[in-house]
């Protein structure tokens, strides 16, 4: 993965996101995520996106870290 340079973007503390927000972006500490299709079939250590991605496509279930602390379930993974 390319990182970037932050200090070539110019950006302020105040249009960076801290690392609470991205937490909340990214649905826990980043690939916290996991995707149940109807088959049965299980991926986990997805990113939010991927996962909402997956059950756009396909049904089934999706939950993160996040979800968890809120009652969901992501036992499967």
């Amino acid at each position: 993965m390319k990182k970037f340079n932050l200090e070539m973007l110019r950006l302020t503390s105040d249009e960076v996101l801290e690392r609470s927000q991205m937490k909340k972006i990214t649905g826990g500490y980043g690939g916290s995520c996991g995707y149940r299709h109807p088959s049965g079939q299980v991926w986990c250590g997805m990113s939010s996106s991927q996962a909402q991605g997956a059950y756009a496509n396909g049904g089934g279930n999706w939950c993160c870290g996040s979800c968890l602390s809120n009652g969901g379930s992501a036992s499967y993974c």
